[in-house]
């Protein structure tokens, strides 16, 4: 899978998503949840990558923006989290208003040496999506998100004026698993990010 299809790939903090025309895209399935312009801000207690080993030094960046849209297929269920027009497949926790989606490719390390085969990325972002009533009740900030619960207000949904999720707010795991050939890397690190999202509200997104 292409590297630019990944999130922050540790080594690239700001994405070449961010100019993609998202409005253009055609989204899977019949229901478009948003399209969310989020913030990632690296969460250095749960991090263990090295910012100074060299490979991940640009994870000392202050931080990131990318813009995803999250749709969903009301008859069988299906999920997608969709970045510059590549799709891929998620879960969503009604319970909980909790969107999942995991995203592994392949990844170039220097450390690794030029001949590693089998080195990798593996993605996994969850959020939990609110909607405008409940947004407002954290004052639209996610670190007002009541801990292990939700807060008061309307459940996210269809409404005569499109789909009511207003904010994101979760984490993104982004984990460097060492190849199988010919590596001189043998340690896997993980880099944690907060994130929060925003609505964003055009072309009726």
């Amino acid at each position: 899978m292409p590297a630019s299809r990944l999130l922050p790939l540790l080594l690239i903090p700001v994405l070449a998503l961010i100019g993609a025309c998202v409005s253009e895209t055609v989204y899977p399935g019949d229901l478009t949840v948003g399209t969310f312009d989020f913030q990632a801000q690296a969460n250095w207690a749960r991090t263990d990558c090295k910012p100074d080993s060299g490979d991940f030094k640009q994870l000392v960046d202050g931080g990131f923006g990318f813009a995803g849209t999250f749709s969903r297929d009301s008859v069988d269920g299906g999920v997608w989290f969709t970045i510059d027009g590549f799709s891929r497949r998620g879960t969503y926790e009604a319970a909980g208003q909790r969107y999942t989606t995991n995203h592994r490719a392949a990844a170039q390390i220097p450390s690794c040496g030029e001949g590693c085969e089998g080195a990798q990325i593996e993605e996994t972002m969850s959020v939990v999506v609110l909607s405008d009533s409940q947004d407002r009740v954290i004052g639209s900030k996610c670190a007002n998100l009541p801990d292990g619960g939700l807060p008061d207000g309307s459940v996210p949904g269809p409404t005569v004026n499109g789909y009511d999720a207003e904010r994101a707010c979760g984490e993104l795991k982004v984990v460097f698993l060492p190849g199988n050939k010919g590596c001189k890397c043998t340690t896997s690190c993980a880099a944690v990010y907060g994130v929060e999202g925003k609505r964003r509200f055009n072309g009726g997104n």
